[in-house]
């Protein structure tokens, strides 16, 4: 999923971007704060060392040029990400069940200090009673959701996603005209969460609904990024369930708002799709030069062109991720094995359920390609984060690459191992029920 930029990142990338030593940005951060700025205090900032304060975070907002409510929001995934990773670990330092911790995160709302709604009643009566800054603390919370998904996988979150696309929606005719369009690019953000959430726990009927209630709600936010993100997210959805027409069609509706979308990260993640769309016509010109697009766009990226932070994980990594499927697709099985084995091993930690999701579709390149020994390596490894994030997605993929390794049931591990796809995918399919 699309996770929020964290400040260490978000500051690194600023910098590198305004062509600065670490040494240059603290001369212009001394500057605007009158004091001396040392090297040694911009890189622990850099590196999460030191939380920047809200003095210095307008000073830092200042000094590259961008609105302070980026940084403040990439200061509260920081923050938010601390708490979730304390929490994981126990007091030994062992990593306890993540299943165990997705129940605590579902009150994230309530649970994570500053991230918590201060709404409004909202059966109380009266039009534009509503304070406009209340749609930020809803930003934050999706920010918070989203990190939680990425580590957790979706579990409980549903509940709490789904809940805050209702808060939304009673607020469309309470807040003032002047924010009524902002209220629906977030409700849009919510509804297609809830969207991905749905889909990864195997409720592909409800992810798409809530993918067209998604669709809806940016038509009338009138915000072309999140207009084309949701309509890319409806093609991934079709292509996923094995429907080419759909898949291709929505991909090439996506593009069409190229020329309107603000992000590099939002194009990059466009482009991305089309060349799978593509690929599933078997226009490979045409995939590779997509997925080259997709790249450039990713590598040349601004974390500031993305105020909700809605492509930031259509990054370089996540692109030539997508290119090894998209050999894949095209049938160049062993390509596509070379491609995930170099991304593989550069992944970031963070993307802990789409790692399991790129290893189980490695296992089903590996399969056509002839190469148990490959196949059963990484499927066992997807299988353990499918099971630890309770990604139906993921077990869905691997259920698939069995019915290829049949033939394989006298190599050691074959059995055992499709044996625990099976049961998974028995379990999974009852819990969701």
């Amino acid at each position: 999923m699309h996770e929020p930029m964290s400040i260490g990142e978000l500051l690194r990338r600023l910098r590198a971007d305004a062509g600065r030593s670490q040494s240059e940005q603290a001369d212009a951060l001394s500057e605007r704060a009158g004091r001396a700025v040392t090297r040694n205090e911009v890189s622990r900032w850099e590196t999460e060392k030191r939380m920047l304060t809200p003095y210095w975070q307008q000073h830092h907002a200042d000094s590259f040029g961008i609105p302070v409510a980026i940084v403040k929001r990439a200061v509260a995934t920081a923050k938010a990400k601390r708490r979730l990773e304390r929490q994981v670990a126990s007091p030994e330092g062992g990593s306890v069940e993540r299943r165990e911790f997705i129940g605590a995160i579902a009150g994230l709302a309530v649970s994570l200090p500053g991230i918590g709604l201060d709404l409004p009643s909202l059966d109380g009566p009266g039009r534009g009673a509503v304070d406009p800054q209340v749609i930020d603390h809803f930003i934050r919370l999706r920010d918070a959701l989203v990190s939680a998904d990425s580590l957790l996988g979706p579990g409980n979150l549903v509940r709490s996603a789904r809940e805050q696309v209702g808060n939304i929606a009673k607020l469309y005719e309470r807040i003032e005209s002047s924010s009524r369009g902002r209220l629906f690019e977030v409700g849009a953000l919510f509804a297609e969460f809830s969207g991905w959430l749905a889909d990864d726990l195997g409720n592909f009927e409800a992810g798409r609904a809530w993918s067209s209630k998604a669709l809806e709600w940016s038509h009338s936010s009138g915000n072309p990024d999140i207009a084309a993100f949701i309509l890319m997210r409806m093609s991934q959805q079709a292509q996923f369930l094995g429907e080419r027409a759909p898949a291709v069609t929505l991909a090439q509706a996506s593009v069409r708002y190229d020329g309107q979308v603000v992000s590099s990260h939002v194009r990059a993640a466009i482009h991305q799709q089309a060349a799978h769309a593509s690929a599933l016509d078997g226009q490979e010109r045409a995939a590779l030069d997509y997925m080259d697009r997709a790249q450039a766009l990713a590598d040349a990226a601004q974390p500031t062109d993305d105020p909700y932070m809605l492509g930031s994980y259509c990054t370089s990594s996540y692109v030539a991720v997508q290119r090894a499927a998209m050999f894949s697709t095209l049938g160049n099985d062993r390509r596509a094995l070379d491609e995930y084995d170099h991304v593989m091993q550069q992944w970031p930690r963070s993307f802990h359920r789409e790692r399991g999701l790129h290893l189980a579709r490695r296992t089903m390149a590996a399969a056509r390609a002839g190469l148990p020994e490959a196949a059963l390596e990484s499927g066992t490894e997807a299988l353990k984060i499918a099971r630890e994030t309770q990604s139906h997605r993921t077990v869905r993929e691997l259920t698939t690459s069995t019915r290829l390794m049949l033939r394989w049931q006298a190599l050691p591990g074959v059995v055992e191992f499709i044996r625990a796809v099976t049961s998974e995918g028995d379990s999974g399919g009852s819990a969701q029920r």
